[in-house]
């Protein structure tokens, strides 16, 4: 069992007025993004075995504004009263003091028109406020099978580091991804669609000391990323549905905890220190897993749903009934990848054809990954090379 913790920014005016202050590369618009709070440090990593704790953050104040890029306020990134693990997600500047605050939140949020154009950390963080229903995130390991995700409609994406790892490295789930393999897929998913569901990433055990954490809660960002956990195992991790999982010790997270006790200790820790959400992972009964979110409540939990895993599965129904807010389902795409591509596979060398069903043409396939959006991009700059694709 092991827990992990989200982590939000703070509403820091002074460090808000000193990043404003540095602005550089003036343009059309972008979404800003900037940090309020320090990243983990490797004595404070989250999600592992016997005991752990992740995170996620998001940011708050939505604001449409002229392109702006902002620095990392380093020594507040590094500061030494950083003992803890957290999820550090890009923030927004507050409006201006005579803009009317955002409306609260509706059931409807995600068919709202203002909500659309929100950046991806104030997208999880409004939804996280929303108490109706439990945030739904499949999880995806790269452009494709986002694109197939985002298709259906779903409010959230998860981006799985065991599915990343496969689908980039051909590898198993053991430390293998660095902080650039990683990175780079995030940020590849998180822009496919600019306005699109918010993505929470995975980034492992920090891939690193703490300076190495710090560089890589700064690359999430800046790469879109809307929230992240990071893991309380050593760095020679592995995915926490395996067994023989290490975590580090209590002082610093570097030594072995097991049990739900200690699991609910490190996440208490985190609560305290500021982290948004919870993340408990390797529970034994769906027992344990609701008396964790009555032990914890009202802090919001995420559960991992890992169909076959060492945790009984799940459904979404139940997982609401119990109250948690957040669900990722980390290893269900790349799973019905490997079974439908195997079958496929096993019919070509054994039939000599792929059995691909009629109503799959390539045209289909283009469309899922933004063939009418190109075209209509196209066409408005006057081009009519696509017009008749």
């Amino acid at each position: 069992m092991s827990p992990s913790i989200l982590k939000s920014f703070s509403s820091d005016q002074t460090l808000r007025d000193q990043f404003a202050s540095e602005l550089t590369h003036p343009g059309p618009f972008k979404r800003v993004k900037v940090f309020h709070d320090s990243p983990p440090s490797s004595d404070a990593d989250s999600v592992g075995t016997a005991a752990g704790a992740s995170s996620c953050a998001s940011g708050d104040n939505p604001e449409t504004l002229p392109r702006q890029d902002l620095r990392l306020d380093a020594d507040r990134a590094l500061g030494p009263d950083d003992h803890h693990s957290g999820l550090m997600i890009a923030d927004q500047r507050p409006p201006p003091a005579n803009s009317e605050a955002s409306p609260p939140p509706t059931p409807d949020l995600v068919a709202d028109e203002e909500f659309r154009f929100l950046p991806g950390s104030t997208k999880l963080r409004r939804l996280l406020e929303r108490s109706d229903r439990i945030i739904v995130c499949p999880g995806v390991f790269d452009g494709f099978s986002a694109r197939v995700a985002m298709s259906v409609g779903f409010e959230g994406l998860y981006m799985t580091g065991a599915g990343t790892t496969a689908s980039r490295l051909g590898m198993p789930d053991l430390a293998v991804a660095q902080l650039h393999d990683m990175r780079e897929q995030a940020e590849m998913i998180c822009n496919l669609d600019p306005f699109g569901p918010p993505v929470i990433a995975d980034m492992d055990a920090g891939y690193g000391g703490p300076i190495v954490i710090a560089r890589a809660v700064q690359q999430y960002a800046r790469a879109g990323v809307a929230g992240f956990h990071i893991e309380d195992q050593i760095l020679s991790k592995r995915c926490g549905h395996l067994a023989g999982k290490e975590v580090v010790p209590t002082a610093e997270f570097l030594t072995r905890t097991r049990g739900y006790d200690e699991c609910v200790a490190r996440l208490r820790a985190a609560r305290d220190l500021g982290a948004d959400v919870g993340i408990l992972e390797g529970f034994e009964t769906k027992e344990q897993a609701a008396r964790a979110v009555r032990d914890l409540a009202p802090w919001p939990l995420l559960l991992n749903a890992i169909e076959n895993g060492a945790s009984p599965l799940i459904s979404v129904q139940e997982a609401q009934e119990m109250g948690f807010r957040i669900m990722i389902f980390s290893l269900a795409a790349l799973a019905t990848a490997y079974v439908g591509m195997k079958a496929m596979f096993e019919k070509l060398k054994e039939e000599g054809v792929t059995g691909v069903p009629k109503h799959v043409t390539p045209k289909k396939l283009f469309e899922v990954v933004g063939l009418d959006h190109a075209r209509e991009v196209d066409e408005a700059a006057g081009g009519a090379a696509f017009s008749k694709v």
